[in-house]
């Protein structure tokens, strides 16, 4: 198995993870926490979040590995321009990540150490519920990209 079938296999894989993760929030967690108090559902983020935070990081580094192997070996399918999309896709998708988790945990740690009020609360909820589609479609567009450039027949040199 080559390096580029290892990496483009381990990218994908990851990569669902994150879609996954993603739009289980967007479609089950974001609804069902607008069902219970704004202080119960920061609770349950803040735990989430803490949760990701001993996960996430080891798999956005292994996925970013991958995106960047497989953008500096020499591809052997056509169309190539696609890892650079995903790759491209993948850095704004973690630059997203990266500020809905600040915000949250500084929300989280603030409004647990009764620094902030009710109306902090719904600005954090609003604040990342906007960014949160603006990573599902980051996310998405990288697996997309990465899959489409999977899929291409192999370029036979000769």
């Amino acid at each position: 198995m080559s390096l580029e079938t290892i990496a483009l296999i381990g990218v994908l894989t990851l990569l669902a993870i994150s879609v996954g993760a993603d739009f289980l929030w967007l479609i089950v967690m974001k609804p069902a926490l607008s069902q219970i108090s704004d202080r119960a559902a920061l609770e349950i983020m803040g735990s989430i979040h803490l949760q990701a935070i001993k996960v996430m990081p080891v798999i956005f580094l292994i996925m970013l590995t991958f995106a960047v192997i497989l953008n500096l070996i020499p591809p052997s399918r056509s169309e190539s321009y696609l890892l650079r999309i995903g790759l491209i896709s993948l850095a704004i998708y973690f630059a997203l990540v990266l500020v809905t988790s600040i915000s949250i945990h500084h929300g989280s740690v603030s409004i647990s150490n009764g620094a902030e009020s009710e109306l902090m609360i719904r600005e954090l909820h609003n604040k990342w519920d906007a960014i949160l589609w603006f990573r599902a479609i980051g996310v998405l567009v990288s697996y997309w990209s990465f899959l489409h450039y999977a899929l291409n027949p192999k370029i036979h040199r000769t």
